[in-house]
């Protein structure tokens, strides 16, 4: 796309500009009408073109010396004068073609308009152009392929609630329900929210399937939003008709994520945090083994519980970091683990 459009452009402009060029030129002096007339006659010699009325004793002469430029094509001669004059004539003159053409070299030589040379390199040219273009836009060859698609499947929709701490994701989904329909069975293995401290969303991106009743997938949003080029969203839905590969897990449903982001208390940490830029991250079920520096667990009825409900350190995970600062500042993790029993887990 960086490469064959340039070149593909580049070289329809040049065209369309010699052509606008011949066109204008051609206007310009066909006003002269006694250089056009049907009744005129040529006589050409060593030293000057002269174009005479047949009917009048109305004569022009033009002084070879003063030619500048001989062009010609396969039926015309273009002579170029000093003083801007143009003059066509065709090779079919009562004068015979050799002599013609000698009394031109003798002055000037002659130019080809555009050469059989010329039109081939243009012609591979804009074939080859066209050709690279064109399978860069089909079958998602390349990055036009995609450019055209997005075009084709987005929709704009206003957030209209961008603090992040009032709308969380269910407020965003609200957003993006409202212009249009999604599947009953939701699931997302790829969420991010960036936010500032007060809590405006600066960027989203996230990819969210969808499922039927059958829990087969029949479509994928992408979703995203960048705060520094407006207040809407951009979903992209990508229809898959049941042919899909991703199969519906009930451990990791949307509705999951949201009610995490809903308990987790996201605005208390980056407080104490005291960052400017901050983000939420989701990526499904992990497992973070013997990890547990900034490990939290929260069951299904977001209350937090002892790190014992599973020394593993598996399931739905939702980060809360500070982008570009994960090494200095420790993420806290948010596992989620359903049906725990304190009972069952006596401290």
């Amino acid at each position: 796309m960086k490469i064959n459009i340039p070149i593909f452009s580049g070289i329809t402009m040049l065209l369309l500009g010699m052509f606008i060029h011949i066109f204008v030129v051609y206007r310009k002096h066909l006003k002269k009408n006694y250089l056009f007339q049907v009744d005129s006659r040529i006589v050409i010699n060593n030293t000057q073109l002269v174009i005479e009325s047949r009917n009048s004793k109305d004569r022009q002469a033009f002084p070879l010396e003063s030619l500048i430029r001989i062009k010609e094509n396969k039926k015309w001669y273009f002579l170029y004068f000093q003083d801007k004059t143009f003059i066509p004539i065709a090779k079919k003159t009562e004068q015979s073609f050799e002599q013609i053409k000698e009394c031109f070299t003798v002055f000037k030589p002659i130019q080809q308009i555009l050469s059989k040379w010329t039109i081939l390199f243009y012609s591979l040219s804009t074939i080859v152009g066209v050709y690279y273009v064109g399978s860069n836009a089909v079958n998602f060859n390349g990055a036009l392929a995609w450019k055209i698609s997005e075009l084709k499947t987005e929709t704009r929709i206003q957030l209209e609630n961008d603090n992040f701490y009032s709308t969380k994701l269910d407020g965003i989904l609200d957003s993006v329900k409202a212009k249009m329909e999604l599947e009953p069975y939701l699931m997302t293995n790829d969420l991010k929210i960036e936010f500032a401290q007060d809590g405006t969303i600066t960027d989203i991106y996230t990819y969210i399937y969808g499922f039927d009743q059958n829990q087969k997938l029949q479509s994928g949003y992408l979703i995203y939003f960048d705060k520094s080029k407006g207040n809407k969203l951009k979903v992209h839905k990508q229809d898959w008709n049941g042919q899909g590969t991703t199969v519906y897990d009930p451990n990791n449903d949307l509705s999951i994520v949201i009610d995490m982001l809903n308990w987790i208390p996201v605005e208390d940490q980056v407080k104490q945090w005291k960052e400017e830029k901050n983000a939420v991250l989701y990526k499904g079920i992990r497992n973070w083994g013997i990890i547990q520096e900034g490990i939290h667990f929260i069951d299904e009825n977001g209350k937090t519980i002892p790190s014992i409900a599973d020394p593993e350190n598996y399931g739905p995970t939702i980060s809360l970091y500070i982008p570009g600062k994960e090494e200095i500042i420790t993420p806290q993790r948010y596992i989620y683990k359903a049906f725990f029993r304190e009972e069952e887990f006596p401290l």
